[in-house]
């Protein structure tokens, strides 16, 4: 095959697998009256003592612009509040209010169903460590395109959640 049509299937086959994450990730948000966006930062948000919007833009992967509106619904919806440090009055820190809180338990059940399909095919075969070769393959895009405090982040909230449960 040819570079051309190499990438072709890349690109098509990753966005057909992103869709099917997308549009479940959407129905959970939507079943608990919230946008994919809003539930992303209440997740974000309940895994950090202090964070700012930066640091949420940072994570979330989004502009500092659409965190900020975003942010704003999450307020106006009594989920999120914002506060300034004496230390530094020019930077915001968001918190989760009580309701959020309660709004963030309600949305940890998500039906996935990549992760699903992921779990049957993991009983057919020998095909645990092409898996974990597909994770560290991921891992390696993200850190080159996000960052390695990206990973660092997605790797410790991953831990924390595996010790709460």
């Amino acid at each position: 095959m040819s570079q051309q049509s190499d990438m072709h299937m890349m690109v098509n086959y990753m966005r057909g697998v992103y869709k099917v994450l997308e549009e479940d990730w959407q129905k959970s948000a939507k079943s608990i009256g919230l946008t994919q966006a809003e539930q992303h930062i209440l997740w974000i948000v309940s895994f950090e003592e202090d964070i700012t919007i930066s640091k949420i833009a940072y994570y979330g992967l989004w502009d500092v612009s659409t965190v900020m509106q975003v942010i704003k619904r999450l307020k106006d919806k009594g989920l999120v509040k914002l506060e300034k440090k004496n230390e530094d009055r020019r930077i915001s820190y968001v918190y989760l209010t009580e309701q959020g809180i309660e709004k963030h338990k309600e949305s940890s059940s998500f039906n996935c169903q990549i992760y699903g399909f992921l779990k049957k095919w993991l009983e057919d075969g020998n095909k645990h460590e092409f898996y974990r070769d597909l994770i560290q393959l991921h891992r390696d895009l993200n850190e080159h395109f996000h960052g390695g405090e990206f990973v660092e982040w997605v790797e410790d909230t991953g831990k924390r959640l595996h010790k709460a449960r």
